[in-house]
């Protein structure tokens, strides 16, 4: 055990800090949380075919023991999303009734994200943030996966958000990089890197991220700051230091949750039976002003707007190019400039003047329903569709959805009653 830090749990949590240490001995808690965005929870719970806990913190977060959850139907289908049940409270308690922009600005692997826009409007759009490129990746695939298409995934610098989307964001989002303390029995690597240092140096990161975060949330907006450590000066300490910056911003009293050090916060351990979590809403004064951004210019494409009026249902619609793919969006997004990964959903792109259609525009949300040709899977034919294989179905030649017990999983191109398998090499698995 790393001496610093059993000194500073002992300043933690005092008189319990010795049940806290023995605590941390024990293997982490592991949890989910359902995607109620893409079925409801009846739906979804008879999908789940491995043995679940109920949680007393929030009635959608499982504990679970499953060794490889990213192997079971449930996720494969976008069903579930793993993360700690303490980490999912994040997104529960902000007012959503009027939010209609969102800007989640730490946002992978994309937990936060996820959160949230099962309880957004759907009018609403989120723009999902990570300055490091290949966490931005996973977290566009994990939004692909659980089919949330309002979202446009971007990675870049947060100053450099804050300079495109100054006073826009109804609300914004920080689970701010920290020192870690809430995950280190998940994370026992943690505590051979741990020190004061990298605690002052964290807290030093975090200020600068709540000031642009402050720039980009509007009058009258919310702002949710998240940490998984235990460090004061991470946590009370860093918000009450921002209010007092910014005496505009107030803070909206959360329930009684844990053991908040400071009133009106959620902060759990293992001594609540989860992991480590510091949660707190924030709520700039004022009346909100019109929003004003930039949007992103239409295109017109025969090829595409043909394929799409051939295979979808959609009257009404926008559809975007961006680095020679076209994407799609129901209603209109904001031009972001460049480092942007996903604008809402992936059509695909043209090869040899042909669409070759994108994984992500099977798995939508926005679109269930509105697929000209599907094709329900019987179990035998799902484990043979995850493994890549072809199919022999007796259906007309063209794109078909494939869902599996109505749930979208992807698609395939019917050609002479042979059903080739596109589903995604990368996601493909043996059985």
């Amino acid at each position: 055990m790393n001496e610093v830090f059993r000194d500073r749990a002992k300043l933690y949590f005092k008189e319990k800090a010795d049940d806290f240490l023995e605590l941390l001995k024990q293997e982490a808690t592991q949890g989910f949380f359902l995607n109620t965005r893409k079925a409801e929870r009846e739906e979804i719970l008879k999908e789940i075919d491995f043995p679940i806990e109920t949680s007393e913190l929030t009635n959608d977060s499982f504990y679970h023991n499953e060794d490889n959850i990213g192997k079971t139907r449930a996720y494969e289908l976008g069903l579930i999303y793993p993360q700690e049940i303490a980490a999912s409270l994040t997104a529960r308690y902000a007012d959503m009734e009027k939010v209609k922009v969102i800007v989640d600005l730490c946002a992978a692997p994309g937990g936060k994200t996820i959160g949230i826009m099962n309880r957004m409007n759907d009018d609403s759009i989120c723009i999902s943030n990570d300055v490091n490129h290949t966490r931005a990746q996973i977290l566009s695939s994990n939004l692909e996966r659980l089919g949330l298409d309002r979202a446009i995934v971007t990675s870049k610098e947060v100053s450099e958000l804050a300079d495109q989307l100054e006073d826009c964001a109804d609300l914004v989002i920080l689970d701010a990089p920290c020192s870690g303390e809430g995950m280190i029995r998940k994370y026992p690597e943690i505590l051979e890197q741990y020190s004061l240092k990298n605690i002052s140096d964290l807290s030093s990161i975090q200020k600068d991220l709540l000031r642009s975060a402050y720039r980009i949330l509007k009058k009258g907006g919310q702002l949710i700051y998240s940490t998984c450590t235990y460090a004061q000066e991470e946590d009370e300490d860093q918000v009450l230091s921002f209010l007092k910056d910014y005496p505009d911003m107030k803070m909206v009293k959360l329930p009684k949750i844990g053991d908040p050090v400071l009133e009106g916060t959620i902060k759990l351990s293992p001594l609540n039976g989860t992991e480590g979590q510091f949660i707190c809403l924030m709520k700039k004064d004022g009346d909100p002003d019109n929003t004003h951004i930039k949007l992103l210019k239409t295109v017109k494409d025969r090829t595409v707007e043909a394929f799409l009026k051939e295979n979808l249902d959609l009257n009404e619609y926008y559809l975007y190019a961006y680095k020679d793919r076209f994407y799609l969006s129901l209603s209109p997004l904001p031009d972001l400039g460049t480092h942007v990964l996903r604008y809402g959903i992936c059509v695909g792109e043209l090869k040899n003047g042909r669409p070759e259609p994108s994984h992500s525009l099977y798995r939508a949300n926005s679109l269930i329903g509105r697929y000209r040709y599907s094709y329900d899977l019987n179990p035998e034919e799902y484990d043979r569709y995850i493994q890549g294989l072809e199919l022999k179905v007796p259906l007309k030649n063209g794109f078909y959805q494939v869902t599996y017990h109505g749930h979208s999983l992807g698609f395939g191109k019917l050609s002479n009653g042979t059903l080739k398998n596109k589903y995604p090499k990368g996601l493909r698995r043996v059985i």
